[in-house]
């Protein structure tokens, strides 16, 4: 492992040379090559689009899912994703390298931004890094953030945060950065440069050189000339624990079976989740939408047919809100629900969800 007290000699006063100068056990990662193909076919008639289905989560809620220390430093591994692209015009290969748990059904890598303003006369993010893996010769390895210096601009700026922003912590990893400067025009209008670095699964040294060369752009004779101001946009990604939901199913006396609890995750669609489980679901006695005669079949995630409306006893709030063609379709029955058309985890929100199944044979 190799860390520094500093992220750069502009922050603390501390060499460059004495900020790398630190005892370093490099480890290898073992970089896992992916493809995936990104194809024009839908499984719905419409794009699905999960981050608008589910909301924008609080900070508030997320802080629920960090990991103790203990567990971040084991849990990070790093892959080789290349994504084949289907379309008519366009067969080409793109191929990055990103960030994941190594135990992907408990943990996910989660993405946010922090913004901290960098002042002109101290220019530096008085972050402390700790390098996981790395000593590779092209560069890559994995580098968390061990602390924040005291009294640094990072820690300054946090601690002006809101509880409703995210802040860094142990076991965040820097995945980019933009560098947003403001000068004074020679006219009358201001100008604002845009400068940015990929920094996702990088070791130690390619890190600290591609933030170190964004940050120099303050001090540079040419770059530095005319500055009113100076901000560093963080891209952060930090692994959590996944967002549990337990959906508690219960079915119509005259099936006679007992309750049963399903476990789910944030973005599982409930009907493909109850059909996958071996939930008898569809009910032949629906009252169709599209004209067609009842007993005839469903319409395949269409929301057309109602034969998997479900009725919600608990836990509504935990689903994605009714679009405009469901609230029409079942606003005689406002606590059913197409399970179809349903996304459990609304906000990444977990919970209980307590559901009837074939509501109309109830």
């Amino acid at each position: 492992m190799k860390s520094a007290t500093a992220l750069l000699a502009l922050c603390t006063g501390i060499s460059h040379q004495e900020a790398n100068s630190f005892s370093a056990t490099h480890h290898q990662p073992t970089i896992k090559p992916i493809k995936t193909t990104i194809s024009s076919t839908q499984l719905y008639e419409q794009p699905i689009n999960l981050n608008q289905l589910l909301g924008t989560a609080s900070p508030a809620t997320m802080q629920n899912y960090n990991l103790p220390r203990d567990t971040i430093a084991d849990g990070l591994s790093a892959q080789i994703i290349t994504r084949l692209n289907k379309a008519v015009d366009d067969t080409r290969e793109t191929t990055e390298i990103i960030l994941v748990p190594k135990n992907t059904e408990d943990h996910f890598i989660d993405t946010f931004r922090v913004e901290i303003p960098i002042p002109l006369d101290s220019p530096g993010l008085g972050i402390e890094l700790l390098e996981l893996e790395g000593g590779r010769e092209d560069g890559l390895g994995i580098v968390i953030v061990n602390d924040l210096v005291p009294g640094g601009n990072s820690q300054r700026a946090l601690d002006e945060k809101t509880a409703a922003q995210e802040t860094i912590m142990y076991g965040d990893s820097i995945s980019a950065a933009e560098l947003i400067l403001r000068r004074s025009g020679s006219t009358t209008e201001d100008r604002t440069d845009l400068l940015s670095a990929r920094t996702e699964c990088l070791g130690y040294d390619s890190t600290v050189g591609a933030l170190g060369g964004l940050l120099s752009k303050l001090s540079d004779e040419d770059g530095g000339s005319n500055i009113v101001d100076a901000t560093m946009i963080l891209t952060i990604r930090r692994l959590r624990r996944r967002p549990q939901l337990q959906v508690k199913l219960y079915y119509p006396p005259s099936q006679d079976l007992p309750p049963e609890t399903i476990k789910l995750l944030p973005g599982d669609n409930l009907r493909m989740a109850m059909l996958q489980k071996g939930v008898k679901l569809n009910d032949p006695l629906a009252q169709r939408y599209d004209g067609k005669p009842t007993g005839s079949g469903n319409c395949g995630s269409g929301g057309l047919c109602r034969t998997c409306a479900v009725s919600v006893m608990r836990g509504g709030e935990l689903l994605s809100p009714q679009k405009a063609n469901e609230k029409k379709m079942l606003e005689d029955t406002p606590r059913w629900r197409l399970a179809c058309k349903s996304w459990v985890g609304y906000e990444m929100k977990e919970g209980e969800i307590s559901i009837q199944v074939n509501p109309r044979q109830w």
